[in-house]
């Protein structure tokens, strides 16, 4: 404990987005001598921290107070002079923030998405390339947020459990372990993956909210007293397409020579429940219990997940040659609905950097970050 306190006292890290996942973040870390800059672009994110001078942390039953050693809308600001910049927002502003770091990033600066969704570390370093910045820098992606937390009233934050393993890959991958090494002191749980195509395509989210919100679309819309998303959204037929969008993913991961869980894989190694099928495992996992259907459709289950996973999952998938046709489907379908263009607005292979690159190409870009 005094070895931690003696290293963490030397270091600054920036942590932007003050939603539920960066301001269990920035607590923990201030909790363990973590000089914190917070920042946000949304001010009313952050009016309450301010106010309290701080963030009220909810952990084991214990309430702290952790002071920041800034709290600010400016990310340039935030990120001078700091290795790590822990960006937990969205996806969908993960392009927005690349754009706003461009003036103040500097070699040997470790970016870290938590978590990436599909395809995040590459539209952050095209977007920082496109606005001209040419600074060595590394952009990682988490597989998933490590925490399941809440910001409650006021300025409190609640951390419900830690995850006991989170992937996370870099790009180029080959950087991983320097990533690995900045993080651990803090967050040992954290283990090399083979790449951000291991991570983005291990996204389960993928899987688990556009299709249930496609398919209940009209109950969403008219059912105000609500309705329980899984045990209830997910029909033995709901649950058949999202195999079959599985399945699709599994496929994409194949064709790259990368390895993910199948999604009742992932229920049994992340909840230990039991089922024959993918169907039966969801209502047999009590975490999902209580877990309530978006009141309206105009939900992140579809406006982020599918131009943020969906899109770049197909977009690789045909870069593979490897068909994708739910996938695709489901973007068409929604795309209709919305009035979006989820493939020209996501993460498509232009947006992404890689159109017209080979499937051996994509893969030697994310091992070596050499197009």
């Amino acid at each position: 404990a005094e070895n931690l306190e003696a290293k963490t006292m030397q270091t600054t890290i920036a942590v932007i987005g003050a939603g539920n996942g960066g301001s269990a973040i920035a607590a923990y870390l201030s909790s363990v001598g973590v000089r914190v800059n917070l920042c946000d672009l949304f001010p009313e994110y952050l009016k309450s921290f301010e106010m309290n001078n701080g963030i009220e942390l909810i952990l084991d039953g214990k309430i702290s107070h952790q002071s920041l050693n800034m709290i600010t809308t400016d990310i340039p600001a935030a990120i001078k002079d700091v290795l790590l910049i822990m960006v937990v927002t969205p996806s969908f502003t993960h392009k927005m923030i690349a754009h706003a770091t461009v003036s103040a990033l500097c070699d040997n600066q470790i970016v870290i998405l938590n978590p990436g969704r599909t395809g995040g570390a590459l539209e952050f370093l095209e977007t920082i390339r496109i606005d001209g910045c040419r600074a060595d820098i590394t952009v990682a992606e988490a597989q998933t947020l490590v925490y399941s937390c809440r910001r409650t009233s006021g300025a409190s934050v609640e951390i419900y459990g830690v995850k006991k393993i989170v992937d996370l890959g870099a790009l180029p991958a080959i950087r991983t372990q320097n990533v690995l090494d900045a993080l651990h002191l803090y967050y040992p749980q954290f283990r090399s993956a083979k790449n951000c195509l291991s991570t983005g395509l291990s996204n389960i989210g993928a899987l688990f909210h556009p299709v249930p919100v496609l398919l209940n679309i009209g109950r969403i819309e008219n059912d105000k007293n609500g309705y329980r998303y899984y045990w209830d959204g997910i029909s033995p037929s709901v649950a058949k397409l999202v195999h079959k969008i599985d399945e699709e993913r599994i496929a994409v991961a194949q064709a790259y020579k990368t390895e993910v869980p199948s999604a009742e894989e992932w229920l049994k190694q992340t909840y230990g429940t039991d089922g024959n099928d993918l169907y039966s495992l969801i209502q047999n996992n009590d975490a999902y219990r209580d877990i309530r259907a978006p009141r309206t459709i105009q939900t992140r289950y579809v406006t982020e997940d599918v131009p943020m996973s969906l899109v770049p999952i197909s977009e690789l998938g045909r870069i593979a040659c490897v068909a994708t046709p739910n996938i695709d489907a489901i973007i068409t379908l929604t795309s209709s609905i919305y009035d979006h263009d989820f493939r020209y607005e996501g993460r498509s292979a232009k947006n992404l950097g890689i159109e017209g690159m080979t499937k051996e190409q994509v893969a030697h870009y994310f091992e070596t970050g050499e197009k």
